[in-house]
């Protein structure tokens, strides 16, 4: 009987060993399906999976870990939203107290601590969390805790990074409006920082342990989304592509079918300006993202004016993408190349937005945050400065507590204030803000001058003068540009380069009618003596505005030079008087005793419409349209008036205008214009038209825009026909 006691204890404690682990597997099948559930979005579940898995086995601490962590990734940061952090930490704490050297539970009671604010305390936790890690060594284990403790040292580091010391006896920038737009909100920003003390070094130590705990954890997990993401982030900001770039290929080949990998690959490649790589990866990015959120990065409302914004927003799906469709071709700087970079700069900026403003506890893309709103509008601001929690309201009680970070546009750009709560990467709007975000729209909706593949966009002055055709259903336009082949060749060393220069002709609806492309090789050192003019002449069928694009591009340096200029290709009915386009040139000479068409006149047209002081000013025009008497005379009166519009140093036109009209033999008719007049009899032999020239004498004259107004009055027909040119003349070398 002795014997029997031991034997049937042992069968009791085999009995239970076998009843707890069955247990213990009916929990682990509650967690895997809680797991799932969770991934899915299915919360509800997934809480009442994990609660009948404690309820199986209430001594397995992962049961208790698992329930704390997923309270834990749905509590919020926000300060009034206790109730999920303190059932998080009951569990978390309850799987410490049966397991309380496991590292992965440490791990999550120090994320806990950080939504709560504790950041002393999450800390130690995760100093704890990496000690027991480093002695079981699991790597997955590893890796997440370094990708904590760098995101810890990273709002360490957000806490002081751009840190300023605020001018002396001045309390932080205010948000205080007392019109729609006031400059003075902007002047006062950008003062402000002016007058700051930069703070050096500020926060060099936490960003350096950050960049190494990011790294730590890619050491141990190469594929890590979290510190891979943060890293990207914080290596893109101080321009370090090759390590970016690497990243950006690693998350990529691990993670296919996410859109955020092929999206952040595609920034890099943008940044690097190999527009045509970012645009094959913004390309899988988006077709990878969900419906509404490939909507918010397509969407131009944020980059419009208000108004227009409203307009596009209560349109339908279709009107919508065909009007995007029509906006960014419209919008293209370059038709030259093969990539649209400012679409591309867009879906960057949505990019660079969701990896540094994302705010995923809020459930807000970065696109949709106020940093990422302004950065989608502007880009990157030329300048950032911050400065510490106030202390004090200064009469504005939400400065209190709260860091203060100024984005400044420049000396003509906006500024925008946020505010910043301690112990968050994000940042809102202070104060007045996002009303003065919302008016300075109408001013600037958006702006697009950093785009990398175009590190430089040169003025490109374009003339376009119209006149008929063989027909006059025909319409032959005539487009003059003055190519700046010395500003696209300063300070080069290189000997030659390829030069490309092309003529795009685009309809309404977007489609290219015309395109002529043109390459040369262009010796640098000869650039000043290059003729610097590109002529075309096109015939075109009468239609509605069209769009003329004349673009030069160096394709090695990137230099770029365009203009946009529209026109309509109206018909010219022979039985109604019209007049051409009046060409302004810097010589015209007739070939011929008699000309009697374009192709009779050497002509050099002036393609700026800008002449020196001092130089001779040509016009030429043609008249169609004239009656003839029964000799086959047409008769007509012509009035030339020269119109000052603006002077550019200031000052009176009334006293100028006499020696104006001295020096071009021109009547006074006004204090800011003078006339020429003269009639005209002209045998037509069967012509379609006269044409006319006339050369101003080179005399000094005021340095201003001026206006000529061409009449021509048919007397036989009685009618009159209009045209009007605007040039400028500046002032002596």
């Amino acid at each position: 009987m002795k014997h029997l006691v031991p034997i049937l204890l042992s069968a009791l404690v085999l009995v239970s060993s076998q009843a707890e682990a069955a247990q213990e597997n009916v929990a682990r099948r509650h967690i895997q399906r809680s797991l799932t559930l969770a991934s899915a979005g299915d919360t509800l579940q997934a809480f009442a999976e994990l609660e009948a898995a404690i309820k199986a086995a209430p001594k397995l601490a992962d049961t208790h870990y698992y329930l704390g962590r997923l309270y834990t990734d749905r509590a919020s940061s926000v300060e009034t939203d206790f109730k999920d952090r303190l059932k998080a930490e009951e569990s978390l704490l309850e799987a410490l107290r049966l397991s309380p050297s496991d590292p992965r539970y440490l791990l999550e009671l120090a994320r806990l601590r950080l939504k709560q604010h504790m950041k002393v305390d999450a800390g130690r936790l995760f100093g704890r969390a990496l000690s027991e890690a480093e002695k079981r060594g699991d790597p997955n284990v590893l890796a997440d805790i370094h990708f904590n403790l760098g995101y810890l040292k990273e709002l360490e580091f957000q806490s002081v990074r751009h840190r300023r010391l605020p001018p002396i006896m001045r309390g932080p920038p205010r948000a205080e409006i007392t019109a729609p737009v006031d400059p003075r909100i902007a002047r006062y920003g950008n003062e402000y920082i002016g007058e700051s003390a930069t703070v050096s070094d500020a926060g060099q130590m936490p960003k350096e342990e950050m960049f190494e705990h990011y790294r730590a954890a890619l050491r141990y997990n190469p594929t890590h989304i979290g510190a891979s993401v943060r890293l990207m982030g914080q290596l893109l900001d101080e321009y370090r592509l090759g390590e970016y770039l690497s990243l950006a290929r690693q998350l990529r080949l691990a993670n296919p079918e996410r859109p955020e990998p092929h999206l952040y690959y595609g920034l890099g490649m943008h940044y690097a300006g190999r527009e045509d790589e970012a645009a094959e990866a913004f390309g899988d990015g988006l077709a990878r993202l969900p419906d509404e959120s490939r909507t918010g990065i397509e969407s131009v409302a944020e980059v419009m004016r208000r108004r227009d914004a409203q307009e596009y927003l209560a349109m339908d799906a279709e009107e919508r993408d065909e009007f995007n469709d029509r906006y960014w071709l419209f919008s293209d700087p370059l038709y030259l190349t093969e990539a649209n970079e400012r679409r591309l700069e867009h879906v960057a900026r949505a990019a660079y937005a969701d990896l540094r403003f994302a705010a995923p506890e809020s459930g807000l893309r970065g696109w949709q945050t106020d940093q990422g709103v302004i950065f989608m509008r502007y880009g990157p601001p030329l300048s950032i400065a911050s400065f510490a929690a106030a202390t004090t309201d200064y009469g504005n009680p939400y400065a209190v507590g709260r860091r203060s970070i100024i984005w400044s546009y420049g000396t003509s750009g906006p500024v925008f204030i946020f505010r910043q709560m301690p112990g968050y990467l994000g940042a809102q709007f202070a104060g007045d803000y996002k009303f003065i975000a919302n008016e300075y729209r109408y001013h600037q909706p958006a702006k697009y001058d950093n785009i990398p593949s175009i590190p430089e966009m040169l003025e490109l002055p374009v003339q376009i003068a119209r006149f008929r055709g063989a027909t006059e259903d025909e319409i032959a336009v005539e487009v003059h540009a003055a190519l700046p082949l010395s500003d696209l060749a300063e300070n080069l060393d290189m000997a030659k380069g390829d030069f490309e220069t092309g003529l795009f002709i685009l309809n309404s609806a977007g489609d290219k009618i015309v395109s002529q492309v043109e390459s040369q090789v262009l010796t640098y050192a000869e650039s000043e003596e290059t003729n610097e003019y590109r002529s075309w002449r096109l015939v075109l069928p009468s239609s509605g505005m069209l769009i003329a694009a004349v673009e030069a591009r160096d394709q090695v340096t990137w230099r770029a030079a365009a203009s946009r200029e529209t026109f309509t290709p109206s018909r010219y009915p022979a039985d109604s008087l019209a007049l051409s386009d009046i060409l302004v040139a810097d010589a015209i000479w007739p070939r011929i005793e008699e000309p009697a068409s374009r192709a009779d006149y050497e002509i050099m047209p002036n393609a700026a419409l800008e002449f020196r002081s001092g130089e001779p000013i040509h016009i030429y025009y043609e008249v169609y349209g004239l009656n003839e008497d029964a000799e086959d005379f047409a008769s007509y009166d012509v009035s030339i008036q020269v119109r000052v519009k603006s002077l550019e140093h200031g000052g009176g036109i009334g006293a100028l205008i006499g020696a104006i009209a001295d020096s071009w033999g021109f009547t006074i008719l006004g204090d800011d214009r003078i006339e020429l007049r003269f009639s005209r009899e002209v045998k037509m032999e069967g012509r379609d038209r006269v044409t006319e020239y006339l050369s101003l004498d080179p005399q000094d004259v005021p340095a201003g825009e001026y206006e000529i107004r061409l009449r021509v009055w048919d007397r036989l027909g009685e009618q009159m026909a209009r045209q009007l040119r605007v040039f400028e003349v500046s002032g002596k070398e």
